[in-house]
């Protein structure tokens, strides 16, 4: 288990969403967020997870770091501010992050950051029987409203042997 990881506000989202933050902490210890990545999750409390994110900071589940990011490569420019601060704060930290984006997704690879997303963490959570199945949360993510493609359900759930 990783001590520390970074989110990017997707991920925080997916899971605020369907009351299963507690998820990335049971996995990964500390889970730490750029200042950017909370203002995003929390400036309107109506959105799905913002509640369930702001308790998580206030119970301490997620930690919001609010120190200045060196910039890191051009690359980030091409990404929205939280997604370039989460793997900016990533790559200084060498720390992995967990991020969904695909274009983010790439640049972070770019940079040589450790990359998983809500796929591959429900994924091992389920490898380490924290949770029994991931069809069911799939099944929540997917009808909240949380874009995953037929295709990358279908890998999932091969993945996961629940075919």
């Amino acid at each position: 288990m990783n001590k520390i990881i970074i989110a990017d506000a997707s991920p925080l989202i997916a899971f605020g969403s369907i009351g299963k933050l507690s998820v990335l902490s049971d996995l990964f210890g500390k889970v730490v967020i750029p200042e950017i990545v909370a203002t995003e999750c929390l400036i309107d409390r109506t959105r799905p997870g913002a509640i369930a994110i702001a308790k998580a900071i206030d119970d301490k589940l997620i930690q919001v770091h609010s120190a200045a990011i060196a910039h890191v490569d051009n690359a980030l420019e091409i990404l929205d501010q939280g997604e370039a601060a989460a793997i900016a704060l990533a790559h200084s930290l060498n720390l992995p992050l967990i991020i969904d984006e695909k274009l983010g997704r790439g640049v972070a690879k770019k940079l040589g950051v450790k990359i998983i997303g809500t796929i591959g963490v429900l994924l091992l959570a389920k490898q380490k029987k924290m949770v029994k199945a991931i069809k069911p949360i799939l099944l929540l993510l997917k009808n909240g409203r949380y874009f995953l493609s037929d295709a990358l359900i279908k890998e999932a759930l091969k993945r996961a042997k629940e075919v």
